[in-house]
């Protein structure tokens, strides 16, 4: 019997395996190219041939490069907004915290614009699939899923428009020789992921708003900025609550001896409630001092789309912030069973006064 998994739950543990380059990503659903790299991985070798692409998107979502597109997002905030102001309320998560970022990274990736809702059916297998106690069957319904997206990412990305990203893209496919299949499941993962993690943020953030008038208000005074409320929303209800990673060789974290091969989960939800760590851990406070969260990851394992994802998450409370007084929410909570992230289903909300006039 295959032996369960290791969960690191300690912040100090967390922290340093996600700094730790022995630990490579656990890919469940790769197969065929992107199969055959992961293997390199865990065998303790890298990919000359992907690490260029890797660092060119990298450099493509650095914080001045992605600030281009504020334009962009603030006039799609702002385009829902007004839909829910005449309307009377919206349900966050299909109405904006799960198009909007999908409009990003295919605006970055100079694929066409227009409804993507199609994918949200196939970003949700993808993530059954991932999760942590995934059965078979789910893995392989992620793997039609995902070969689904690939396509339509790889047709989309041979005939995109010229962007910055999309260019990018192209010059290293073609300078290190990556193959076409390769490169769409790179784009499918940088587009599934830069979209799902950020839907949850911006879901997670109205969330606890609506349940927290004090921090509103502190807001509406200027006694507290919108970029202190995102990190506190990382931390305490942040969208990803734990990664899995593959041990390269035998190796020790804090009091667990890991051996090569053995599949560790960082859990980064009770990393950063660890009461070693931060003081009152259970309790939204945007005020608090004890910073450093481990919600973005650290170190070799820090998200790529961390800035990206900041941007959209700020554009869209501060385009909410003059309603957010107005808020009431319509439903209890609707949280997805994924165990690795904090995801909710549906959140609907109405503004208190109905239809507002400006």
């Amino acid at each position: 019997m295959t032996a369960p998994p290791l969960l690191l739950t300690r912040y100090r543990d967390v922290r340093d395996a996600l700094n730790d380059a022995r630990l490579v990503i656990h890919k469940p659903l790769a197969v065929g190219e992107a199969m055959a790299h992961v293997a390199q991985a865990a065998s303790g070798e890298r990919s000359h041939r992907v690490r260029p692409l890797w660092q060119s998107l990298a450099q493509q979502l650095r914080s001045e490069k992605i600030a281009a597109l504020t334009g962009f997002i603030e006039a799609r905030v702002d385009a829902v907004v007004r839909d829910a102001e005449a309307r009377g309320g919206m349900e966050v998560v299909g109405d904006l915290a799960f198009p909007l970022p999908v409009a990003v990274m295919a605006e970055l990736l100079g694929l066409p614009d227009g409804d993507h809702s199609q994918l949200r059916p196939l970003f949700e297998a993808i993530t059954r699939g991932h999760d942590f106690g995934s059965t078979e069957p789910e893995r392989q319904h992620a793997r039609f899923a995902q070969t689904a997206v690939s396509r339509w990412i790889g047709a989309g990305l041979a005939r995109a428009r010229a962007t910055p990203m999309s260019e990018a893209i192209r010059e290293v496919a073609t300078a290190e020789g990556i193959e076409p299949a390769l490169v769409a499941y790179w784009g499918t993962m940088l587009l599934y992921a830069g979209s799902a993690t950020t839907r949850d943020l911006i879901a997670n953030a109205i969330g606890l708003l609506i349940d927290n008038p004090a921090v509103i208000e502190q807001l509406g005074r200027g006694a507290l900025s919108v970029e202190a409320v995102i990190e506190e929303v990382l931390r305490f209800e942040g969208p990803v609550r734990g990664i899995g990673r593959i041990a390269t060789e035998d190796m020790e974290i804090g009091s667990h001896s890991i051996a090569r091969g053995d599949l560790v989960y960082l859990m980064l939800a009770d990393a950063n409630r660890d009461p070693d760590r931060f003081s009152d851990p259970d309790r939204f406070d945007p005020m608090r001092s004890d910073g450093a969260h481990l919600g973005f990851g650290s170190g070799v394992t820090h998200c790529l789309g961390a800035h990206l994802a900041r941007l959209e998450t700020r554009i869209v409370l501060t385009r909410l912030r003059p309603l957010l007084t107005d808020i009431v929410r319509l439903s209890p909570d609707d949280w997805g069973t994924t165990r690795l992230l904090r995801q909710r289903k549906t959140l609907r909300i109405a503004f208190r006064f109905g239809v507002r006039k400006r």
